[in-house]
């Protein structure tokens, strides 16, 4: 089941590397088309409405709004392909077919029962039905339109589990045989035909059980976000708690794009999700401020503050011959974390000498660093320059002097705290091992190699060979592979000191995930293209 749900969680990051560039585009786009931004900088007289450059500008917000208004069909295709053990193009076309079939018989369904755009308006449970403005707006917050079929709003849970049936049908009828006389839809084609019937079929039952769902769902978001601080300490805790087994997406993404992250209605349109929310918001001239409560903010104290005061707190507790290797290593994934919001490498840094620093130390202050960035009030997406320099551009929506004194302090309390910690119970961070092997900078040669192919051939045979590899994939920062004998894998201390890995979980008998960190993409890409050949030596 461990494997499985990581799987899943891993399958996520399909759709969700979209969303980075799709928020991008969607802020310079929505800064330098909304008139209160320009006026700012005092470019009324270049970016005017109609010149090249407002043209240029509404095409980038268009291009962000293609990702969060298509993020369930995204995620039906991307989740289809992510867990597809073999062809995998085949799956997400299926998936798109599933997904399709299953909006178009809610929407046949819907209009057979006389179910309209016009009677499920908040304006109609207002007036006709009487109700509340909170119960009208949970009552028409079910309904929308997904690729102009008027449907059931099921968000990005609609397109996980499209994704999910897809990929199992996929797994299970790839490689199917048929009578000769239908030989010609064996095999992959056969798995977008049953995904159109099991797409209608799933049409059907969620026509029945979708409007109670839903609304558990709206009251499920009520809440949490009725919960206040408490909810945002222990939601932060849960997601940095899960990291190391890599299902802490589980927990992100449905408070991101779904109905649990809350609802809201910006520049007349109902939002789910606080992702979704947040870029709307950030696209609509009519709002005043952005959504505080995004469970992002805090993300910036810990990136920017609280994993460079223990970085430099590892760097001064190393042994004075070794501080210059650790400075060599250390810069890199600091600034790699604070451009770019990959944290990994720094914190299994001390996840794997020390478990307890991670869990009893980091995680409790983790969820401190949220609590106190939301009673700050601070509104800001992401915790990367990547993610929040769009969003600056629109400082009259912002709120970010908590910053001023939440960073620093983190800064401080991190580099004590930790300092302290791996002097006093002598926790082996890097610099102060007997092994100076350990530290050691490599050369350029080294580089190139683990570039290469024949860094991808040690790593492959570190697994035991080709022949034991059952399963092999990638995340952002890992390499997740299933082998079929778990002896064969070459222990800890080889992954580490011979193969540079940062970090090394074994998740069971035979299931293992290797980190390295930003660069994992390139190794996973140099090893698969050694698999699909079927070349090792």
């Amino acid at each position: 089941m461990k494997q499985t749900m990581q799987m899943i969680g891993q399958a996520m990051l399909v759709p969700i590397s979209i969303i980075t560039v799709g928020s991008m585009f969607m802020g310079f786009g929505s800064a330098f088309t909304s008139s209160g931004t320009i006026e700012a900088l005092h470019l009324q007289n270049i970016i005017t409405k109609g010149s090249l450059l407002f043209t240029t500008f509404s095409v980038m917000k268009a291009t962000g709004d293609v990702v969060f208004r298509n993020l369930p069909l995204f995620f039906a295709i991307g989740v289809a392909f992510g867990l597809a053990k073999k062809e995998k193009g085949w799956a997400a076309f299926s998936g798109a077919v599933c997904f399709m079939a299953m909006h178009f018989i809610i929407a046949t369904l819907l209009e057979l029962n006389g179910i309209t755009p016009q009677t499920t308006s908040v304006e109609f449970f207002r007036q006709q039905q009487h109700l509340n403005d909170i119960a009208a707006v949970q009552r028409a917050s079910i309904y929308t339109s997904e690729l102009g079929m008027f449907s059931y709003r099921m968000s990005v849970f609609g397109g996980m589990a499209v994704g999910l049936i897809t990929a199992g049908l996929h797994n299970r009828l790839y490689n199917v045989k048929l009578p000769l006389v239908l030989s010609f839809f064996a095999g992959t084609r056969t798995v977008p035909i049953v995904t159109l019937m099991a797409g209608s079929l799933l049409g059907v039952l969620l026509y029945v059980i979708w409007p109670p769902l839903g609304g558990m769902l709206a009251q499920f978001s009520r809440l949490i976000g009725d919960s206040g601080l408490f909810g945002t300490f222990i939601w932060a805790v849960a997601d940095k708690s899960l990291l190391p087994v890599g299902l802490h997406h589980l927990i992100t993404t449905p408070i991101r794009l779904t109905e649990l992250g809350g609802s809201m209605t910006v520049c007349n349109q109902l939002v789910s999700g606080t992702t979704n929310i947040y870029m709307a918001q950030l696209g609509c001239e009519e709002t005043p401020q952005l959504l505080v409560r995004g469970f992002q903010s805090g993300r910036v104290v810990v990136h920017f503050g609280a994993l460079p005061g223990a970085a430099l707190a590892i760097y001064q507790c190393a042994k004075s011959p070794h501080k210059k290797v650790v400075a060599g290593l250390l810069i890199p994934v600091v600034v790699t974390m604070i451009l770019f919001g990959v944290t990994e490498p720094i914190e299994y840094t001390f996840l794997f000498v020390a478990p307890w620093l991670f869990y009893l130390v980091h995680v409790p202050l983790t969820g401190l660093a949220f609590v106190l960035t939301e009673m700050a009030n601070v509104s800001i997406y992401g915790g990367s320059l990547k993610d929040i320099l769009p969003v600056l551009l629109q400082p009259a929506k912002l709120n970010l002097w908590g910053y001023l004194w939440l960073v620093p302090l983190f800064f401080v309390l991190y580099y004590a705290l930790f300092r302290f910690l791996i002097l006093r119970f002598n926790v082996m961070t890097p610099g102060r091992e007997e092994d100076e092997a350990t530290t050691r900078l490599y050369s350029k040669q080294d580089f190139n190699e683990q570039q290469g192919m024949r860094f991808a051939r040690h790593i492959i045979e570190a697994f035991g060979g080709k022949e034991n590899i059952e399963q092999f994939d990638n995340c952002i920062s890992r390499l997740r592979v299933q082998v079929k004998d778990g002896s064969r894998v070459a222990p800890e201390a080889v992954w580490k000191k011979t193969l540079r890995a940062k970090g090394y979980v074994q998740v069971s008998e035979r299931a293992f995930q290797i980190i390295y960190g930003a660069e994992v993409v390139m190794i996973a890409g140099d090893c698969k293209e050694l698999l699909d050949e079927g070349e090792t030596a």
